[in-house]
């Protein structure tokens, strides 16, 4: 057995998720993940670290449905791969034009682990969803599905997710750390607001508060006010935020890989009747979709809830659009990757189990006007919501930040 260095994890968390890897790929006939991406090398092998922004360095890594994992890399990262704990690492050697060659020895490797395996005519499971591409360029990517022809390539995400979506008491523990950190970081940022602060000025200090709290990373942090309120996930800009503006926070610090993505919304100075009215309409269609959340509830049940509170407040006309128009979910899960699934949406069959983390984040425009991108303001929270045995617990909890509408 290697010894692991600088691990992740511990090596018991990663034989747990191949252990419940193939399980879901028995139950969904596949005999095997060819996976590339990001996120799913370090979910999957505990490959933290990597020349991730060097687009052509490749990370690959095969899970059998019978038999012991693969991963493959370039030669030069033996030492990098002290922290994986597959036993079966194998090293392919670099092209003669190093940086400079559109070639890559990947792919003859990768086909000679198919079959050596056997699955070069098997059913495999790749990374062709929306949200989960193949981290290989075309060319290579088209060399390696010439090389087999007779295997059954269909999209795996479904089965990742069925693994991913379930978080450990380790990753919930991160995702916790990262909502406190967060929380602390919007709360000082709104602490500071006043009229003639910038964007960036206030995004600031808002990110410069969760380092120093101990965030990882800062990849999403949307501040957008005044005129570009319906600017959903705007980034900060040079707009100097004036008396009377709302300001909205959406997103969140990472922590050793995790993320928070929550939001919370300010104004500067008292807001006007109608804007409040809008923003508790907004709240109370948020919790009330939260206190639907347990074990064993569909995610549509979860979006209709907060549907619920619109159409009795006299808003139906505006559910109906948004049905009808396609904008027919209020969260996502979360994780290692911003969205993840399942999705709460109005069509959503997925059964939510414990350990599941949710986004929770209906949103109601003023007077709800329709298409929502003509609206003069929009309202809306976003929490944080662990599925637990008994219900649910709100990581962004309100003793860290308040769900009432800030006031500079």
């Amino acid at each position: 057995m290697k010894e692991l260095m600088a691990a992740d994890f511990p090596r018991d968390e990663y034989l747990d998720r191949f252990q419940r890897t193939q399980a879901a790929l028995c139950e969904d006939g596949i005999d095997a993940l060819f996976l590339t991406g990001r996120h799913n090398l370090r979910y999957f092998a505990g490959l933290r670290d990597g020349a991730w922004d060097a687009a052509h360095f490749y990370f690959l890594l095969v899970l059998p449905a019978t038999g012991d994992p693969v991963l493959m890399v370039g030669a030069g990262f033996q030492r990098l791969v002290k922290q994986c704990w597959i036993e079966d690492v194998r090293y392919w050697p670099p092209a003669k034009a190093f940086y400079m060659s559109k070639e890559s020895n990947a792919v003859a490797m990768v086909l000679d682990v198919l079959r050596e395996q056997r699955l070069a005519q098997g059913k495999l499971g790749m990374e062709l969803g929306a949200e989960m591409q193949v981290h290989m360029g075309h060319e290579h990517f088209s060399a390696l599905l010439a090389g087999i022809p007779d295997a059954k390539v269909v999209d795996g995400s479904a089965t990742v997710w069925k693994v991913r979506s379930i978080k450990s008491p380790a990753e919930i523990e991160r995702m916790r750390t990262a909502a406190r950190i967060s929380a602390s970081g919007v709360r000082a940022g709104f602490e500071r607001l006043r009229a003639g602060m910038t964007e960036k000025e206030l995004a600031a200090i808002m990110t410069g508060a969760m380092c120093a709290a101990g965030a990882s990373e800062q990849r999403f942090n949307a501040v957008y006010a005044g005129p570009r309120a319906m600017w959903a996930d705007g980034m900060p800009t040079d707009y100097a935020i004036q008396p009377g503006d709302l300001v909205q926070y959406d997103g969140g610090c990472v922590y050793e890989g995790y993320w928070c993505d929550f939001k919370r919304m300010a104004a500067v100075g008292a807001p006007r009747p109608d804007q409040q009215r809008f923003y508790n309409l907004a709240k109370e269609g948020m919790f009330a979709a939260i206190e639907t959340v347990r074990p064993g509830v569909p995610c549509r049940d979860v979006f209709r809830a907060a549907f619920d509170v619109n159409d009795r407040a006299g808003f139906s006309d505006f559910s109906a659009w948004c049905l009808e128009f396609g904008w027919s979910a209020i969260g996502h899960s979360l994780g290692l990757d911003l969205h993840e699934q399942p999705g709460l949406s109005a069509m959503g069959e997925a059964i939510l189990e414990v350990g599941m983390v949710l986004c929770v984040e209906p949103f109601i425009t003023l007077d709800g006007v329709t298409p929502f991108w003509e609206a003069s303001e929009k309202f809306g929270l976003e929490d944080v919501v662990l599925v637990t045995a008994d219900g649910y617990e709100i990581l962004t909890a309100e003793e860290m930040i308040t769900h009432d509408l800030w006031v500079a």
